[in-house]
């Protein structure tokens, strides 16, 4: 597909999911035709002089990225919407369990939501741990697709365990007491409440995969299985986190370097994400340690709308082959 965008008369730059968006912005004097896949989904959108982000005025598709009403978007003749990528206002169909507890290690009031299948809030089922858990909750809508791939026989149930984030960076970003947190509080606390049968997955996106794919490896005496979507694995802990765009693959040089783990792993990123090298690195490196990685990659970015249309595919390679 290609793609000849004419920019707005008040345009200075151009952002995209093609040129990293604040890494390269192009001045809009050197924009060209872009050659895109035709399964694509793209996003962009325009600075004007006083550095203000802005969608692109003759683009009529309805804005869909949760983090920035600016992105205008548009999708390639052949792309389609991942299966239950596109839930409406249909409500979970099981126990949504809203809880508030306090945390010895952190100081903290800690919230978090439970979700169990329709009358098994106390059946013994595997668990799934999900960092940023309001948006896995609430954008990415994993409750009613579990539902849905339950109906169609197409998984297991499980309880799905959603822990948002307080100060996101500084707890996902190589944070020892933020794991051990996880470890020694949240999960006794959740398994008091609903019943683990000693199957764990934990499940991350950007950041939140870094860190779930550090808490599963740190401790694969609990966890089995991982999912890391756009797991940021460029990063390591001595770059400076307000430029995203660096870092030395600190956990990809742990795995070469460590005995490999009794774990699985599914990773997906977008083919336009500056991620993708650091996630085909750990691909590669979990393969060469002879671990089974599923790794798929999309015609997208770094984005929810890329990450809703993961999450079948996500929710059954952990739970295709968990069933009671």
């Amino acid at each position: 597909m290609r793609l000849d965008l004419k920019a707005p008369p008040w345009a200075t730059h151009f952002l995209s999911d093609w040129n990293d968006w604040n890494k390269a912005p192009l001045p809009v004097g050197e924009m060209k035709p872009l050659d895109l896949p035709d399964d694509v989904y793209f996003e962009y959108a325009y600075l004007d002089e006083g550095g203000n982000r802005r969608p692109d005025p003759d683009n009529d598709n309805p804005i869909l990225n949760p983090w920035w009403d600016f992105a205008s978007n548009i999708c390639g003749p052949t792309y389609r919407p991942g299966p239950y990528a596109e839930i409406s206002a249909v409500a979970p169909a099981g126990q949504v369990v809203r809880l508030n507890f306090e945390s010895r290690l952190l100081g903290q009031t800690r919230r978090l939501l439970i979700y169990s299948p329709p009358g098994m809030a106390h059946t013994p089922l595997p668990h799934i741990l999900f960092q940023d858990g309001k948006a896995f909750f609430g954008w990415g809508k994993v409750p009613q697709v579990m539902d849905m791939m339950l109906h169609s026989g197409s998984i297991g149930p499980a309880h799905l365990i959603f822990l948002p984030p307080k100060e996101r960076t500084l707890e996902y970003a190589f944070n020892p007491l933020y794991r051990q947190f996880i470890m020694e509080e949240l999960l006794p606390f959740v398994e008091n409440r609903v019943p683990c049968d000693g199957r764990r997955a934990a499940w991350g996106a950007s950041l939140g995969g870094l860190l779930s794919a550090q808490l599963a490896w740190d401790n694969s005496d609990v966890f089995q299985k991982v999912v890391a979507q756009s797991g940021a694995f460029l990063f390591s802990e001595d770059m400076d986190f307000k430029n995203p765009f660096s870092g030395n693959e600190s956990f990809v040089h742990q795995v070469r370097l460590e005995a490999p783990r009794d774990l699985r792993w599914h990773l997906d990123c977008g083919t336009m994400e500056w991620l993708l090298g650091s996630n085909r690195h750990l691909a590669a490196a979990l393969e060469e340690k002879a671990m089974d990685v599923h790794f798929v990659q999309r015609n997208a970015g770094h984005n929810w709308i890329n990450w809703r249309n993961g999450l079948a595919a996500a929710m059954e390679f952990v739970l295709g082959d968990w069933r009671p």
